[in-house]
């Protein structure tokens, strides 16, 4: 069963991943998948604000060593309303703003797996709540 199908089910709202980890795109095939870095990943989840979606997951992570992890997913919600609230376009450009100015850890080697699980655990634990 794809995550849209488990949403219906459960009457939740549609989700939507955004996504550079490719760990995430695979346990989470309907996830749109971002060739680039996290401010790549924000940047699309920000322009679908526009498009019905409402952040369910922050696009910060929870700390700042988590920031130079070179994997971001963020969920979005789809909404009712045409336009979001502003404060979820002010989260995504102030996160958009803090990513640019960082020089991510690098992908390859046991970190990068280790770095990619994490992206992906946040994100499950963000889905479930």
């Amino acid at each position: 069963m794809n995550v849209s199908e488990s949403l219906k089910r459960g009457g939740r709202p549609e989700l939507l991943i955004v996504t550079n980890n490719p760990r995430t795109a695979e346990k989470f095939p309907d996830s749109l998948f971002v060739e680039g870095s996290p401010p790549d990943v924000i940047s699309r989840a920000g322009e679908l604000l526009s498009g019905g979606f409402v952040l369910l997951s922050s696009p910060l992570p929870p700390n700042g060593r988590l920031m130079k992890n070179p994997y971001r997913s963020v969920a979005l919600a789809e909404s009712k309303e045409l336009l979001c609230g502003g404060r979820d376009f002010i989260l995504v450009s102030d996160a958009v703003e803090r990513f640019s100015r960082l020089v991510f850890l690098p992908k390859e080697g046991k970190r990068g797996e280790d770095l990619a699980f994490m992206d992906l655990h946040l994100l499950e634990v963000a889905i479930r709540e």
